[in-house]
């Protein structure tokens, strides 16, 4: 018995002794292929020298995208420039957003009804989402700051402060340098206003010295420039250090400007002649036009350092590159059924919001792929933001969804 024993416990030393480590790589990968990619990324190849060198090779994450999307190609556009972190950091984003949405409890909804008297054409998000500004065609500007999930229980809709008469007509669009934001309005003005824990306070009124009503604002941090779009055709870009009269005004439409996307670099605008013009900041000329369709008019833009989007009247999506003289590479037919309001594609998914009333979440592959659709509940939605995991659309009023849970990864 004696003998027994000792051999017993000789082979259960034995097996303590076995590890993951001791695997092979083969296995060790099937056994990832059950677990989240988060928890990959940000647990387990962290944990020795070896997973982390079988976790980093990119196409384990490109054989794993593939997975999830058999049927397209991920990304829409290759990156501009090499990151080793895209493929591995783009999955989890990915599998993140497929997860969010596709489970029911994942996501809570926020309805901020009657928040004002008529349609809310200007949404703006900031602070990563838990700070959303409206503007509506009633001149009305208001400040909200959503609830915290503690107080979202108590049935508390979060604070908010309302500015009667933000202008002397409707308000069309907003965009923020900092903690200043700036609203365009058919009163052929824009209006910079402080955000403060209390509200707004108006600072600068700027106006131009074309007739005509203001359609779109866009805005670059990086350089303090903002720009405005008016029905006139024209397109006005100012230093916000510096006076109130534009320092740049230029006309490249032969219809009014609608929508305006800028960078460092480049100031986009949209127009009801059916194009898009790219105008270069530096040489300070229109570097070309793009016409997207023959039928349609661009609606809405999403400009990223990869990538441009552009959604038009006829409910398609139009993907322009930008490391090619923004060369229009992909045209897609959406499951809207009317015009595209708003566009935002991400490392995760691609969202889209349409005067049909719907939301639309699908892949960020070519082609995009349906994950889920979301139902305004208002009728016509006319604008969409996302932040931060965060998504605001408004008509005649305000819906919110946001993850339960806080945690979230900004690679976007």
């Amino acid at each position: 018995m004696d003998d027994e024993n000792a051999s017993c416990t000789h082979d259960s030393e034995e097996d303590a002794q076995l590890s993951l480590l001791d695997l092979p790589v083969e296995i060790f990968l099937h056994i990832c292929s059950f677990l989240e990619a988060s928890t990959l990324v940000h647990g387990l190849s962290l944990v020795c020298k070896q997973f982390y060198l079988i976790l980093k090779d990119d196409s384990l994450w490109k054989a794993r995208i593939n997975h999830i999307w058999p049927d397209a190609s991920y990304p829409l556009l290759r990156p501009a420039r090499p990151d080793k972190l895209f493929w591995k950091l783009s999955c989890v984003e990915m599998e993140k957003q497929i997860a969010q949405w596709k489970q029911q409890d994942s996501m809570e909804k926020l309805i901020i009804p009657n928040s004002q008297y008529s349609t809310i054409d200007a949404l703006l998000l900031m602070h990563d989402g838990t700070t959303c500004i409206a503007g509506a065609r009633d001149r009305t500007l208001v400040y909200w700051k959503l609830p915290s999930h503690e107080k979202l229980s108590s049935h508390e809709i979060g604070h908010s402060v309302c500015i009667d008469s933000a202008h002397n007509g409707w308000i069309w669009d907003l965009t923020a340098i900092d903690n200043t934001i700036y609203s365009c309005s058919w009163d052929q003005s824009v209006k910079s206003w402080m955000l403060r824990n209390t509200g707004l306070v108006q600072q600068r009124t700027y106006e131009m010295s074309v007739p005509g009503a203001l359609l779109c604002v866009s805005s670059c941090p990086e350089r303090a420039l903002f720009a405005t779009g008016s029905y006139s055709k024209t397109v006005f870009v100012f230093d916000s250090k510096s006076g109130h009269k534009p320092i740049r005004q230029y006309r490249p439409h032969t219809g009014a400007v609608i929508k305006l996307a800028m960078n460092a670099e480049y100031i986009l605008s949209a127009s009801e002649d059916k194009t898009i013009s790219v105008w270069d900041q530096r040489a300070g000329r229109t570097l070309k036009s793009i016409t997207i369709s023959t039928e349609a008019f661009p609606m809405c833009m999403s400009m990223q350092r990869d990538w441009v989007c552009v959604g038009d009247s006829t409910a398609k999506l139009h993907v322009l590159n930008p490391k090619n003289d923004f060369e229009l590479v992909k045209s897609y037919s959406t499951e809207h059924t009317k015009g595209i309001t708003g566009v935002h594609l991400t490392h995760g998914c691609l969202i889209t919001s349409s005067t049909d009333g719907t939301v639309r979440i699908s892949s960020p592959t070519d082609p995009p792929k349906p994950i889920t659709s979301l139902l305004s509940g208002f009728g016509e939605i006319a604008s969409m933001d996302y932040l931060n995991g965060i998504l605001a659309i408004s008509g005649i009023d305000i819906t919110v969804w946001r993850p339960k849970s806080t945690y979230s990864i900004k690679y976007q």
